[in-house]
């Protein structure tokens, strides 16, 4: 059985940063000139997930299967430019199931999870990237109801 649920103190942040690693390395593979993951430390990345104990605006999400760590979602609520209509909306900046542990409804449960953090908060909208080559993803959140925003183009100079 999965379980999901913000991340706690008590909880281990190792396993976390390891699957933020993973998530690192797979979003590398689709744009090698953007990420230098054998740069990457602990201390680079584990800052986001200690100060979302602290907010009340932010979480880490994590899906436990029994007492280990298999997933997780960094969400944050943030203010947008006041000529917006909608000011305030939820941003997910991470989304991640460990590979063994995919295609179980995992990515689904913290999604849920997510939502039903913003609407705690009042929120009514969220946000979150991919890349478009990680077209599992991009199935999985259209079946899930999530529509395309906009999308962003990359050059040469």
């Amino acid at each position: 059985m999965i379980t999901v649920r913000e991340l706690r103190r008590e909880d281990d942040l190792s396993a976390v940063l390891t699957l933020c690693r993973e998530f690192f390395l797979e979003y590398e593979s689709h744009h090698k000139e953007f990420f230098d993951t054998d740069n990457l430390s602990d201390a680079d990345i584990s800052g986001r997930f200690l100060d979302s104990l602290e907010s009340a605006d932010s979480a880490t999400l994590i899906a436990l299967a029994g007492d280990k760590i298999v997933g997780y979602a960094s969400v944050a609520i943030r203010e947008q430019p006041r000529f917006y209509k909608v000011k305030r909306v939820g941003s997910i900046s991470a989304l991640m199931v460990a590979s063994e542990f995919r295609r179980r409804g995992i990515a689904a449960q913290l999604l849920l999870e997510a939502k039903a953090f913003f609407q705690r908060h009042g929120i009514k909208y969220f946000t979150f990237y991919t890349a478009v080559a990680n077209q599992e993803a991009v199935n999985l959140y259209r079946k899930l109801g999530i529509e395309p925003l906009h999308t962003s183009f990359i050059g040469e100079a």
